[in-house]
């Protein structure tokens, strides 16, 4: 185990200590058709995300998730490396429950992304340079 350096506390590195799981004959639509189990679940608290070259030459995702084990003082911290593809996947999929949850929340949260476009949050340049 190492100790974070926000807040001194362990983490574990150790994707096997992790867990939860979702399961059921249900599909992604249907409501009640599932059991998520959240045992070892990670309670997301931080994330950092870069770009990262390979030793092949071409660049992918990296981001970094972090936070406590559900139901224990443990820590969880695992890099995830995607391509286009499963960037694209991962915010279809976190855009579609958002609508599912309700067309209310669904429509608050492309309102938030389309304000963080206009305003360039995500390129950390301000306003129109011309």
């Amino acid at each position: 185990m190492t100790r974070s350096k926000k807040t001194g506390r362990r983490t574990n590195g150790d994707p096997r200590k992790t867990g939860g799981n979702i399961a059921g004959p249900g599909g992604p639509h249907d409501r009640n058709s599932v059991i998520v189990d959240g045992t070892n679940a990670v309670l997301l608290d931080s994330t950092d995300v870069c770009l990262m070259e390979t030793s092949g030459g071409s660049v992918v995702l990296a981001m970094l998730l972090e936070g406590r084990i559900n139901k224990t003082p443990e820590r969880a911290r695992n890099l995830y490396l995607m391509n286009e593809d499963g960037a694209a996947a991962l915010v279809s999929e976190l855009i579609a429950v958002a609508h599912r949850i309700g067309p209310e929340f669904g429509e608050r949260l492309m309102a938030r992304v389309t304000h963080l476009l206009d305003t360039d949050a995500f390129t950390g340049e301000q306003g129109d340079p011309s």
